[in-house]
């Protein structure tokens, strides 16, 4: 199944780095988003800590998987 930005759109993204996103296979499709679009690419440069947590908490997990999305973009050349 090919993903695309137009069924995959930021919150999605979020989902999936807060870790709230249904199932593994959605997971993949968002990185093998990430990894094919540069728009994707370019949504994920752009999430903030503030987009991440709630008020000033700390998930270590969601900004871990946040910069596996990150170095994902950065092979395809997202502006940072």
């Amino acid at each position: 199944m090919c993903a695309v930005l137009a069924i995959y759109g930021k919150e999605d993204i979020l989902a999936y780095v807060r870790g709230t996103l249904g199932d593994k296979e959605e997971q993949q499709e968002i990185e093998s988003l990430v990894k094919s679009d540069l728009r994707a690419a370019d949504v994920v440069e752009n999430i903030q800590a503030d987009d991440i947590g709630d008020d000033g908490t700390f998930d270590i997990e969601a900004f871990r998987r946040l910069r596996k999305l990150r170095e994902m973009a950065n092979k395809i050349g997202a502006r940072s």
